[in-house]
């Protein structure tokens, strides 16, 4: 145990705090602990200046550090003698961490020791609650908790993923996991209220939460201090950062530039690449990644040629792109809208400019891609994460079994929730799977999934890898490139 690091004398308090917080975030429990041990000792000394503003935010700090790690590291470093940072956070933190991974008897122990030596506490109700219900604390696999907006002005995404999730209950009954249920909140649309439905979820016993779709941090935050696994709808990557029971199920530009990639430099034999992009977010961020990954390839850009996206005259772009590359590149990737898709291909072909591949994002993937641009979309190559069409078992009993029971076509978001329903609950259902963190383990483990939007794994971060599907286009309709 690294009791005897030290730390410069100059150092001062607020440096000591974000140098703690790189260390968490790093998973150095000891020495980010130890840090903050330091920093919460200056700020009692006398002179310190600004005592008790630092003091609130390394205390804060360290209780959401505590809630994240398990509690045999915390009873490990509470015992380093002559700390300052109070005890009785780490008494209570590690009986409460306890008691969410069900280990009663350790639970019981800690906490009743919490009530003798801090009676008057603050938390001591709190305590007595965890105490009295501690034999109900059981981690039921047959029902998980599902943030969606079932109102506000998002509420046509949430009717969309329940579709999916209901369908996935079905399937996993005619799989023989059967007596499934789910417990439904609405997030109204609004980040805030979904955290107040992981706290009404986390009374309710559930024992993961499949949702938001709404990336919101403080939902996040509080399932990782209840130690509940969730698994949200959203492409924003930094989303599994929240915490070890955090995960995110979705595509991600990264996720669909990386599978073109591949595609087009290994089984298209391809090295000279171009970007022609809009000046907008959507755009420069595709730009960005799609320039990382040509560097990771070891390919070419010759052109990242931006345009003015509130236009629908393209030509001085174009001409430009021409003009700088004289067309030698064998790759055009145009990250945008289908709406502006349709306009800037027969612009393309006007300008003489042809004869290389297209990629596109999962936008392209839309029937009026077929329709508006018949003659000019061929050598095309789409990257989405689900395609009705394709050849997967999985994705043809779902596309079927939906159309049956709904009379539409899903997409990718009906399809995303009923793999990420069945992926909590088939996950939950292993025998040795008798916790929350048992069962993000697992989900951090080996588990690969096949479903409907193909094959998922998660890594120690809780971020999905997926294998995307790649179409094309032939006789004025999406086929599927078979690389799998």
């Amino acid at each position: 145990m690294p009791t005897d690091k030290t730390v410069p004398r100059q150092t001062t308090v607020p440096e000591l705090i974000n140098q703690a917080r790189i260390l968490s975030d790093q998973g150095a429990v000891q020495d980010a602990l130890l840090l903050y041990n330091h920093a919460f000792d200056l700020a009692q000394r006398p002179g310190a200046g600004h005592d008790a503003v630092f003091k609130t935010i390394i205390l804060d700090d360290v209780e959401k550090f505590l809630s994240k790690i398990d509690p045999e590291e915390i009873q490990k470093f509470s015992r380093i003698k002559n700390l300052s940072i109070p005890p009785d956070l780490f008494d209570y933190w590690a009986g409460y961490k306890f008691a969410r991974i069900g280990d009663s008897d350790n639970a019981a122990n800690v906490l009743n020791a919490f009530l003798e030596k801090y009676p008057n506490h603050p938390k001591t109700e709190w305590v007595k609650g965890l105490l009295a219900n501690l034999g109900s604390i059981v981690f039921n696999k047959k029902k998980i908790g599902v943030i969606l907006p079932m109102s506000g002005k998002y509420k046509l995404y949430g009717q969309k993923a329940m579709r999916g999730i209901e369908l996935a209950l079905a399937r996993l009954s005619e799989s023989g996991i059967k007596d499934l249920s789910i417990e439904v909140k609405d997030s109204m649309s609004d980040p805030e209220h979904a955290a107040r439905c992981v706290d009404q979820l986390g009374k309710n016993n559930v024992f993961s939460i499949l949702g938001p779709i709404l990336a919101s941090k403080q939902a996040a935050d509080k399932a990782q201090v209840l130690g509940i696994p969730m698994m949200a709808l959203t492409q924003k990557t930094e989303f599994p950062q929240y915490g070890d029971y955090i995960f995110s199920n979705f595509i991600t530009p990264e996720m669909q530039v990386q599978a073109l990639g591949s595609y087009v430099f290994h089984e298209l034999g391809l090295t000279r690449m171009a970007v022609l992009y809009p000046d907008d977010n959507y755009g420069n961020r595709y730009m960005q990644v799609f320039r990382q990954m040509v560097e990771q390839f070891d390919g070419q850009l010759t052109a990242a040629q931006v345009y003015d996206g509130s236009q629908t005259d393209f030509s001085a772009s174009i001409k430009e792109l021409i003009r700088n590359t004289r067309l030698r590149f064998q790759a055009l990737f145009i990250p945008d809208s289908v709406s502006r898709i349709n306009l800037i291909l027969p612009q393309l072909v006007y300008h003489d400019a042809k004869g290389f591949t297209l990629l596109g994002t999962n936008l392209w993937h839309k029937d009026s891609l077929l329709k508006e641009t018949r003659r000019y979309n061929r050598n095309a190559v789409i990257c989405d994460g689900y395609f009705s069409g394709s050849a997967n078992p999985e994705t043809v009993w779902f596309d079927r079994a939906f159309q049956d029971l709904y009379q539409e076509r899903p997409g990718f978001l009906e399809a995303i929730a009923y793999d990420s329903a069945q992926i909590l609950f088939t996950a939950a259902n292993a025998d040795d799977v008798d916790s929350g963190r048992r069962l993000k383990d697992v989900l951090q483990g080996q588990f690969i999934f096949d479903g409907a939007t193909g094959s998922t794994r998660f890594d120690k971060t809780g971020t999905p890898h997926k294998r995307l599907f790649l179409i094309t286009i032939k006789d004025d309709q999406f086929m599927e490139i078979n690389t799998r």
